[in-house]
C-alpha cells in the first residue's frame, strides 16, 4: 500500500478557499474610501454593504444593499473583477487544481472535472481550461462592442465602460448594472436587450455545450453529447414557457399595461432573465400574483451545469419534470431521446434538488423570524422571493434588499454564497462516498405511499 499524503488538498477546501479569498480581498477593496462616491454623506460604504455587495458580486447575484451607482468608478471596476471572478470560479478552480503542489490531478480529481463539464472521455484539463477563458473573453469583448454601440446611441454618459460592465455581468449572468433603476430605461431598445439576452443565454448553458456546438460546426457529421441534445432541448422549452406565461397570465399587470411591441420584448426578457442573469427591464414588485409565481419557479430552475449560471439547473429540472410526468422503469432509469439516463442520474438529480429545496426552507425560515412581517412590514411573498433570488443567484428583488436588518443581509449572504458554491460543493463526491458504494449491503425494503 502506497503512503498517501496526509496534507493533500481536498477539491471542496480548495473551492471554498478560493471564493471565500476573492470575497474577502473585494470586501476590503471595496471598504477603501475610493471605492465610494462619496454620496449620502458616507467617505466610504459601510463594511456590512461593502461585504454584501463582495458576496453577490462573487457569487454572482446581483442583490445589492446599496445601488451600484452609488461606487465610484474604481468600486465599479473591482465589482467587475469580482463578477468575472466568480462568474469563471469553477474554471479558476481547476486552474487551481494544477498550480497547487499538493493537488496534483489525481483519478479523483479527473472524475471531479469529468463530472463538472460532462467532458467526453478522459478530459483534457488544460487545453478545456484554455478553451473556456478563450470563449468567454471574445464572448464578452464583441457583447462589449454591440452594447457599447447600443448606449452610445442611446445617449448615456460612459458607453464604452458601460458596454464593457453590461456584457461581462450578463455573460457571468450577474445581473448588475451601473444604470439608476437597472435596465428599465432600455426597455423598449431591441439591440440592448437581443445583445443582452444573447450573452445571458450563451453564458448560461454551459461550456461543455459551447465547445460541443463549435466541434460541430467544424465537423456535421460528429454527433452532439446527449448532453448537449438535453440542454438544447430543455432551454428554449424553459424560455418558450415562461416568454408565454408572462404573455398570457399577467392579467391586470405590468405587462398588460405595455404597448404591443414593448410588450412581446419584455415579456421574454423576463423570461430569460429569471434564469439567472437578473437584470430587470420591468419593477417586480409591480408585476401580478401569476408572474410573480412563474418568476420563482424559473428563478429555481437556473441555467445550464459547468455555466456561469445558478439554480438547480436545466437539466436537473428536465430529469425531474420527466420523472414526475413519466416516471421511471422497473430498474429505475428514464428513456429520453432514444437513450437511457441510468437510476444513479435520476437519483443525484432528486437528491440535489431535494438539498437545494433544504437549503431554501431553512434560508425563508430564519429570514421570517428575524425580519417578521408583523415588525418590519415585509410581506411574506417579498421573503421568499428575496430567498430564491439568493439561492438561485439571480439578483431580482422586490426592492426589500436594502432595508434589511444586519441579520437578516447576513442571512442572504450565506443564502448566495450556498447558491453559488455550497450546491456545487454538494455534487463533490468524498472518499467515503466512494468507498460505500464499493460495500454491498443486504437489501431494506420500506413502505411507500
Amino acid at each position: 500500500m502506497g503512503f498517501q499524503n496526509p496534507f493533500r488538498v481536498s477539491e471542496r477546501f480548495i473551492l471554498f478557499a478560493y471564493f471565500l479569498g476573492v470575497i474577502a480581498l473585494g470586501s476590503g477593496l471595496l471598504a477603501l474610501p475610493v471605492s465610494w462616491s462619496g454620496q449620502n454623506g458616507h467617505l466610504r460604504a459601510p463594511f456590512i454593504d461593502a461585504f454584501f455587495t463582495a458576496v453577490s458580486a462573487t457569487c454572482v447575484t446581483g442583490l445589492a444593499t446599496v445601488d451600484t451607482t452609488l461606487w465610484s468608478r474604481f468600486g465599479q471596476w473591482v465589482i467587475l473583477g469580482l463578477i468575472q471572478a466568480g462568474g469563471l470560479g469553477i474554471v479558476t478552480f481547476a486552474m487551481l487544481y494544477f498550480v497547487l503542489p499538493r493537488a496534483r490531478m489525481s483519478l479523483k480529481g479527473r472524475k471531479l472535472l469529468q463530472d463538472s463539464f460532462q467532458a467526453e472521455g478522459a478530459p483534457r484539463a488544460r487545453s478545456m481550461v484554455r478553451s473556456i477563458l478563450i470563449i468567454t473573453f471574445t464572448v464578452e469583448f464583441l457583447g462589449a462592442i454591440l452594447l457599447a454601440i447600443a448606449f452610445w446611441q442611446a445617449g448615456t454618459s460612459h458607453p464604452i465602460f458601460e458596454g464593457l460592465f453590461h456584457a461581462v455581468s450578463a455573460f457571468c449572468n450577474a445581473g448588475f448594472s451601473v444604470f439608476d433603476g437597472g435596465m428599465e430605461a432600455f426597455r423598449g431598445n431591441v439591440m440592448v436587450n437581443v445583445t443582452l439576452m444573447f450573452l445571458i443565454i450563451v453564458g448560461g448553458i454551459g461550456f461543455t455545450v459551447i465547445r460541443d456546438i463549435r466541434r460541430k460546426l467544424f465537423d456535421w457529421r460528429r454527433p452532439l453529447l446527449f448532453h448537449t441534445r438535453v440542454t438544447l432541448l430543455a432551454t428554449p422549452l424553459f424560455i418558450l414557457i415562461g416568454w408565454l406565461g408572462y404573455l398570457f397570465l399577467d392579467q391586470n399587470g405590468l405587462f398588460s399595461s405595455l404597448p404591443q411591441d414593448e410588450r412581446l420584448l419584455a415579456t421574454l426578457f423576463q423570461s430569460i432573465t429569471t434564469r439567472t442573469a437578473g437584470f430587470n427591464t420591468v419593477d417586480q414588485a409591480s408585476l401580478s400574483l401569476t408572474s410573480r409565481w412563474l418568476t420563482l419557479v424559473l428563478m429555481l430552475i437556473g441555467g445550464g451545469s459547468g455555466s456561469t449560471a445558478g439554480g438547480i439547473k436545466v437539466t436537473t429540472a428536465f430529469i425531474l419534470f420527466f420523472v414526475l410526468f413519466r416516471g421511471v422503469n422497473e430498474r429505475g432509469d428514464i428513456r429520453v431521446m432514444k437513450r437511457r439516463i441510468p437510476p444513479e442520474d435520476v437519483g443525484r438529480a432528486a437528491i440535489f434538488f431535494l438539498k437545494a429545496a433544504a437549503l431554501l426552507f431553512l434560508s425563508i425560515l430564519l429570514l421570517a423570524l428575524i425580519e417578521s412581517p408583523s415588525r418590519t412590514g415585509f410581506t411574506p411573498a417579498q421573503l421568499i422571493f428575496e430567498c430564491i433570488s439568493a439561492l438561485g443567484t439571480v439578483g431580482l428583488s422586490m426592492g426589500i434588499t436594502g432595508a434589511l436588518s444586519l441579520p437578516g443581509k447576513l442571512i442572504i449572504i450565506v443564502t448566495m454564497f450556498a447558491g453559488r458554491v455550497g450546491l456545487f460543493s454538494m455534487v463533490i463526491r468524498t472518499i467515503r462516498d466512494r468507498t460505500e458504494n464499493l460495500i454491498e449491503y443486504p437489501k431494506g425494503e420500506v413502505l411507500i405511499g
